[in-house]
């Protein structure tokens, strides 16, 4: 059997099967629900062999996604997956994580086939339990948003960062389901940050609805007080906050990122998420992971350690071709943008703070958009 069929195998827990998996300075695989997985860079019915990379790599990154078994995820991430190779990691081969909620042999093998990436899945055990104390609450409030979308919300803010899954790895690049790449680029996002130092770089800025974000001022201030942290410490946080701590409602857009793991997995970070997290504000009011994200960067880290970053990218109504380059241009046949003979060789890093000040009124902001034909 090839490595690649392994892929697509997800092995019925028996006795003893975990124990296995997890013995070693490195665990090979692990159990939830019933099932084993192998982790990367692991395959085979023991995860026993090792999956090595096809391109020479020095970096320990790797690319990740959140889906649920949709037929809407499923299309989405066929054609993300296949631009992600054609556009970047036909060149790098990094692993491709799949986390999940529970998938089909048939949903993991249209995943597989849909691309040369070399795919693992995880699922993410007892994803949609909501805590006792928020359970008759939450179905009373934000109701419009799924229990699983706010699930997903809530563990892509902290949990995703400690899961064994992500364990082997040192940077991680986020994609939403219907992210993709309008055009090739010759930089690797991996090795941008690795050579500049960074914390993290974020591609995507934009403003979240009032609605989502119902006390999250409040609770972000009490916790500055909590700790004596000043609420307008950096530059970023005083592009967001006005002296009369009027918020707009900027965010950095975490349908993609790319983050040093460290500084997530840190007690600084992981604290920050535990206190929202004790609120319920992500089960009551469906705060997301953009808010959260935008905040605990800009209180506990330096300007300095993060940038916004100009990239062939598109997500929805965002789209850019990379620094100096024309407008997308949208094809209407494939509901999607495309750019025109474009292969950047290098990304443009900004100023968090500019791009967050920028979208304080729609018309200052000046970051690359889309022409839609």
């Amino acid at each position: 059997m090839q490595l690649r069929e392994y892929a697509v195998l997800a092995m019925v827990e028996t006795p003893g099967l975990r124990y296995f998996l997890q013995q070693g300075l490195v665990p090979r695989g692990r159990c939830g629900e019933g099932i084993c997985e192998c982790l990367p860079p692991f395959r085979g019915r023991l995860c026993e062999l090792e999956d090595k990379p096809r391109k020479a790599q020095r970096l320990k990154a790797v690319i990740h996604y959140m889906m649920a078994e949709t037929e809407r995820d499923l299309l989405d991430m066929e054609r993300s997956l296949k631009s992600l190779w054609l556009r970047y990691n036909q060149g790098v081969d990094y692993p491709v994580l799949v986390f999940h909620e529970g998938l089909t042999h048939e949903a993991r093998r249209r995943l597989v086939e849909a691309s040369e990436n070399r795919l693992w899945f995880a699922l993410v055990p007892r994803f949609k339990e909501i805590p006792d104390e928020w359970m008759e609450a939450s179905r009373q409030r934000a109701s419009e948003f799924s229990v699983g979308y706010r699930a997903m919300t809530r563990w892509r803010s902290g949990p995703l960062f400690l899961e064994q899954a992500l364990a082997g790895f040192d940077y991680a690049m986020t994609l939403d389901t219907d992210s993709y790449f309008p055009a090739t680029f010759g930089s690797d996002p991996f090795e941008v940050l690795h050579s500049t130092g960074l914390t993290a770089m974020f591609p995507h800025l934009g403003r979240e609805s009032a609605s989502v974000v119902v006390n999250f001022m409040h609770y972000f201030l009490l916790y500055c007080r909590l700790h004596q942290l000043n609420p307008r410490r950096t530059r970023m946080l005083s592009a967001l906050i006005e002296k009369n701590f009027k918020w707009y409602q900027q965010c950095l857009m975490l349908d993609i990122e790319v983050v040093r793991l460290d500084w997530f997995r840190s007690e600084t970070y992981q604290d920050f998420f535990r206190y929202m997290d004790s609120v319920g504000g992500f089960w009551l009011h469906r705060w997301g992971n953009n808010p959260l994200r935008t905040f605990a960067v800009a209180l506990l880290l330096r300007d300095e350690d993060v940038r916004s970053v100009v990239m062939p990218y598109a997500h929805q109504d965002f789209c850019s071709c990379g620094p100096g380059q024309q407008s997308c241009t949208w094809l209407k046949e494939k509901q999607e943008y495309t750019c025109q003979d474009v292969t950047p060789e290098e990304f443009r890093l900004e100023e968090l703070a500019e791009g967050l000040l920028d979208l304080q009124l729609p018309n200052r902001y000046t970051r690359d958009s889309a022409a839609t034909a």
